[in-house]
């Protein structure tokens, strides 16, 4: 099996068997964005525990294989992590998908090398970071 075609076999199972979705009525969707150009959309919901760490992490949506893998991606690196922590591996992915060498190894970020490969298509792209520009809205709008 080549390198790509396990990359895509990862993203296809988390596509076929989403980690962490669910169905979220308006009241628990803490932020959803749209991808107008190709009508994805990603909902996420966040419960935190008393010591301030993501105890729960859900996402609901529409979409193609690219967008609905990264969110499954991010709810699975997230769990357990602090918001610091949720928004330091936020801006590390970032990173990786403008194509910029993160801060650390990618060994940490699991799942998600799989989509690293998408800096060559723009378009493809856009989809993978819907969920994480999803979850910076609804981490810096929780900070308010």
């Amino acid at each position: 099996m080549q390198f790509d075609d396990l990359y895509k076999e990862i993203i296809q199972d988390h596509y076929r068997h989403p980690r962490n979705k669910q169905a979220l009525s308006d009241k628990d969707q803490g932020a959803v964005l749209d991808n107008p150009s190709c009508g994805d959309r990603v909902a996420l919901k966040i419960v935190w525990d008393e010591e301030e760490r993501i105890s729960s992490i859900s996402f609901d949506g529409e979409g193609c294989s690219i967008s609905m893998a990264s969110a499954s991606m991010m709810t699975e690196l997230l769990s357990g992590k602090t918001r610091e922590e949720a928004l330091a591996t936020a801006l590390e992915i970032h990173k990786v998908f403008r194509g910029e060498e993160p801060g650390e190894n990618l060994e940490p970020f699991g799942d998600i090398v799989s989509l690293q490969g998408l800096v060559q298509y723009p378009v493809r792209l856009k989809c993978a970071t819907l969920a994480w520009q999803t979850l910076d809205l609804l981490l810096n709008k929780e900070k308010l």
